[in-house]
């Protein structure tokens, strides 16, 4: 009778830890690449994964976890056209703005176009909106924040949920010293343009 019993839990043991359990809550390596199947880079390719990456000269705070390779970001920065008369404040906006395809966080706010966070797109707009592209001050060529990052294809989002938003620490305590090659505006090619 003892030895039916053993019997008995050892067969209950193994349907819990072989058949019921891995059915209840699927297996880690299932979550694991689920996980990384969501944190693609999915502005390249959904089988592309954000991994370290040196030399990303304005693109610098994404190194560590980029979705982005060096030649793509210089690829990009050389095919920009200079902003002239932009405050260090409009610089970094727009800097951080063009290395949207280097986020790998990309996966929450890219799907087919940029979503952009409506305050960013308002601050880069106010902080910029003097300088001038071409002799045109950005100002008197877009009536307004919305027009502006429409217009480099952007698709503005209201609030901060799955959109592309400003992260000041990138910035924080850095200085621009050339400041016309330091930013760069294409308001004619986007980056997706370029890249793709």
């Amino acid at each position: 009778m003892a030895a039916l019993r053993v019997c008995i839990l050892f067969v209950g043991y193994i349907l819990l830890v072989y058949i019921i359990l891995p059915s209840f809550g699927g297996s880690q390596e299932e979550e694991e690449g689920d996980e990384k199947k969501k944190e693609s880079c999915t502005y390249f390719d959904p089988h592309r994964f954000p991994e370290p990456q040196h030399g990303l000269v304005n693109c610098s705070w994404y190194a560590p976890k980029a979705c982005c390779k060096r030649t793509e970001v210089t690829s990009v920065f050389s095919n920009m056209y200079p902003l002239f008369g932009a405050s260090e404040d409009c610089m970094n906006r727009m800097n951080y703005l063009m290395c949207y395809f280097c986020s790998p966080e990309q996966y929450r706010w890219y799907n087919g176009k940029v979503h952009v966070c409506e305050e960013y797109c308002i601050d880069v707009y106010d902080k910029c909106r003097l300088a001038s592209f071409e002799g045109v001050a950005i100002g008197s060529a877009y009536g307004n924040s919305t027009a502006f990052c429409n217009a480099q294809n952007f698709e503005v989002i209201e609030g901060t949920h799955n959109c592309f938003e400003f992260d000041p620490l990138p910035f924080a305590g850095v200085s621009r010293l050339i400041a016309p090659l330091s930013v760069c505006l294409c308001l004619l090619t986007s980056a997706a343009d370029i890249l793709l």
